[in-house]
């Protein structure tokens, strides 16, 4: 389920849109995207599993969101120090929210003050984040503004997923759902981000460097899609386990 293309790319940066997938990666696309469908209904059986679907979005703004922050503040132009300061408040803004809907269906939750408050990720995300890190460090000495470049890309790539995931998500559970205003906000913003994003990869990249930004989309993408598969059977394996767990209650239901 492809995003949309960003908006103003040019035809140098086609890179920076999701691809058009044919053979092996469009199945595992495919199958990527009707397990999480599956593992979603699954976690919206139970209180339990749709407030551990809560804190994965709660955690995924806390931890990869706010550790690529810190990668992208190394020495930023005054114009992109701005657009950062913009960006993390509205991470943090998503944060609270995922919180209190977590505390809404009788869960313990508080968003972190900082980034050095924000929860430990998971041992799938930390595995994921360290090849982010590294592809970080091996790409930064071939681009005149060095990590900024790989960071924003790969921030680029994070925002496009976190975009179809929401869409999925919001498709799925109808416009009627409790969640559906919280997740729909967010979206809004995750595809202001890419548009940022975008932009800000289009400023950044000399003509010369456009064939090493290609090179380096595609490192990015291919980790995404590594991780993709046992990600979305995790999230199903869980969701049945809460589903299944003797006393589970069902879903506490909040009108918007």
């Amino acid at each position: 389920m492809p995003a949309d293309s960003p908006a103003g790319a040019s035809a140098g940066f086609d890179c920076l849109s999701p691809p058009r997938l044919r053979g092996w990666p469009a199945l595992q696309a495919w199958l990527v995207h009707h397990v999480k469908r599956a593992a979603l209904r699954q976690l919206h059986a139970s209180n339990a599993g749709e407030m551990l679907l809560l804190r994965f979005y709660l955690v995924g703004e806390e931890s990869s969101e706010q550790a690529l922050q810190r990668e992208l503040r190394i020495a930023p132009p005054e114009w992109l120090a701005r657009q950062l300061d913009q960006h993390l408040a509205d991470e943090q803004l998503h944060a609270r929210l995922f919180a209190q809907a977590i505390v809404e269906r009788g869960g313990n939750a508080q968003a972190a003050a900082s980034p050095e408050e924000a929860p430990r990720p998971d041992w799938f995300s930390r595995r994921k984040l360290a090849r982010w890190q590294a592809l970080i460090r091996r790409h930064a000495p071939h681009f005149a503004h060095g990590g900024l470049v790989p960071a924003y890309a790969i921030g680029l790539a994070a925002e496009q997923m976190a975009s179809r995931i929401l869409q999925r998500h919001c498709a799925l559970i109808g416009p009627q759902h409790a969640l559906h205003p919280l997740l729909s906000r967010v979206m809004a913003d995750e595809d202001r981000h890419i548009r940022l994003c975008t932009h800000t990869l289009q400023r950044c990249v000399a003509p010369h460097e456009e064939a090493r930004l290609a090179q380096l989309m595609r490192e990015v993408r291919d980790t995404e899609r590594g991780f993709g598969v046992t990600g979305a059977f995790g999230m199903w394996l869980a969701g049945v386990a809460l589903r299944l767990r003797p006393g589970s209650a069902p879903p506490v239901r909040h009108h918007a």
